[in-house]
């Protein structure tokens, strides 16, 4: 490896320099090609004019090349005129004239303003621009062919080194694919004499398989020492994350966020519950649920993988169906196991009101024990997402109850309300690092947020009901329009009706 090294060092600076090479050969030919471009546009020029003569500093005469808007042409020429100037025009390009100007220098002050006034900017003549147009062009094209020369003599240098190194570098990346699996130890790899020391992370269940691979794979005797991690440790432990098959497409939705660090709690199953009953209580029917759980057995190639999803989701659906009585949109063939949602949407709410509250203080708690875990304290307690917050969030809840029921809040509740509050904004002005009059603003606003944050996060739970009740009016308005038609547009209507509930519905309910 040290010889490969010293090799590949060599090879290196020795292609690293054909490279340079090569980049500036092509930096000089687009240089030429700019010139070419530049000698160009000022074809309209005498031929028998030195270009050079444009670059000269005269004693009395004062010349300019640049540009101005086109539109401008005309007032220029007519007011540098009334100064004993001239304007010649050499070419055009989307919208400009690169212009020559000249007259004597007695008059440049007041030229000066008038060129501003029409956006004259100047342009320099490159220090090639030395004589007649056609001697330059003569010189452009002899320097253009020297380039092309001498990149052509470069590209066969190259070629040449590649023949001669191939066989050599091909040697030398099987050597290094061999020993790619040393350079995963990085800095946990020690050696002195024969005895290597290997330290690093595994899975518990995977100790026993490697002690039994070192000690038939390797000739001396192996000793496996094990550790659960300490505290201080924990930040650098990479997370080892295990699903079951059906829980595979539900952990890649939450990689979508983050990976849980190794002392946090997985929410992956946390995520597939929550996800399969809200699509349940909002796609409620036996015969949509009974659809999706059979679909996915038609997709092909990579589609498979939401396989568990659907079927979940088509289960679920089909349980919520039964509990409300709908089975493709019909509400009358089999009576609701618990509640038809027409019947009492006031019921639905409180139930979709109450999820969210379940929802809401199981991640609140699941936060506040993944702070404690790794020693963060002060933020399980008395952030707003910590027990501070949390018993802000049942304070919010406990008095808008009273208020509902009673018509005022109890003195226990606000007083509840009020320390939490203060609790949660003495955390926040703590931790904030900036003057005392932008401390406050920001205090006062994430205070704010936090607040409308519970209340509002508990509200968005009411959709789960709000859908419910849309699928049953939706079925009820396709089956309006059946009946509207005869025996064969009837049913036509009914199966297509059913087929847009199912993929529009569908499709912003999984949304």
């Amino acid at each position: 490896m040290q010889a490969l090294e010293t090799w590949l060092a060599q090879t290196w600076q020795q292609c690293s320099a054909c490279a340079e090479s090569a980049r500036h050969y092509e930096e000089k030919l687009a240089d030429v090609k700019s010139l070419e471009n530049l000698l160009h546009s000022y074809q309209n020029l005498d031929l028998d004019l030195d270009l050079g003569m444009l670059r000269r500093d005269y004693r009395f005469l004062n010349i300019l090349t640049g540009t101005i808007p086109q539109e401008n042409r005309t007032r220029l020429r007519e007011a540098i005129a009334m100064i004993g100037y001239t304007l010649t025009e050499i070419s055009r390009h989307q919208g400009l004239l690169h212009v020559v100007i000249a007259g004597l220098k007695e008059k440049e002050p007041s030229l000066a303003t008038v060129l501003k006034a029409a956006d004259f900017h100047t342009l320099e003549l490159p220090e090639e621009f030395s004589d007649h147009p056609s001697k330059v062009a003569d010189h452009l094209r002899e320097q253009e062919h020297r380039i092309l020369q001498e990149q052509r003599h470069l590209h066969r240098e190259i070629e040449e080194k590649a023949k001669a190194y191939d066989d050599r570098l091909n040697q030398a990346t099987r050597t290094l694919l061999a020993a790619s699996g040393l350079s995963q130890f990085g800095s946990s790899l020690r050696s002195r004499g024969g005895l290597a020391h290997i330290s690093g992370w595994i899975p518990v269940h995977q100790i026993d398989p490697l002690k039994t691979a070192l000690e038939q794979g390797l000739p001396g005797p192996v000793i496996v020492e094990h550790r659960q991690p300490e505290t201080r440790e924990q930040q650098h432990v990479p997370s080892c994350l295990q699903h079951s098959a059906w829980l595979q497409p539900f952990a890649a939705l939450v990689r979508n966020f983050g990976v849980p660090r190794y002392s946090e709690i997985d929410p992956t199953w946390f995520f597939a519950i929550s996800f399969i009953t809200m699509f349940g209580m909002m796609f409620c029917d036996v015969g949509h649920g009974a659809v999706i759980f059979l679909a996915p057995w038609l997709m092909p190639g990579k589609l498979r993988m939401i396989r568990p999803v659907m079927m979940a989701a088509g289960l679920s659906s089909m349980l919520f169906g039964i509990l409300y009585g709908s089975i493709f949109g019909y509400e009358h063939l089999f009576p609701a196991v618990w509640i038809a949602p027409l019947s009492d949407p006031v019921l639905m709410l409180k139930v979709a009101f109450f999820w969210g509250v379940g929802f809401i203080l199981v991640a609140s708690m699941l936060t506040i024990r993944n702070n404690l875990v790794e020693n963060h304290f002060s933020r399980a307690l008395f952030d707003s997402q910590g027990v501070a917050g949390l018993l802000l969030y049942l304070s919010i809840l406990s008095g808008g109850w009273q208020w509902l029921e009673q018509g005022s809040v109890g003195i226990l509740n606000q007083a509840l309300f009020l320390g939490s509050l203060a609790v949660v904004l003495g955390y926040k002005w703590k931790e904030q690092d900036a003057p005392p009059g932008e401390r406050l603003l920001v205090v006062i606003i994430e205070g704010f947020e936090t607040f409308m944050n519970y209340i509002s996060n508990t509200l968005s739970f009411l959709r789960v009901a709000a859908f419910g009740l849309n699928h049953v009016a939706l079925a009820i308005t396709v089956f309006a329009l059946a009946d509207m038609l005869g025996a064969t547009g009837h049913w036509i209507t009914v199966v297509l009706g059913n087929l847009f509930i199912l993929v529009l519905e569908g499709a912003i309910v999984v949304i």
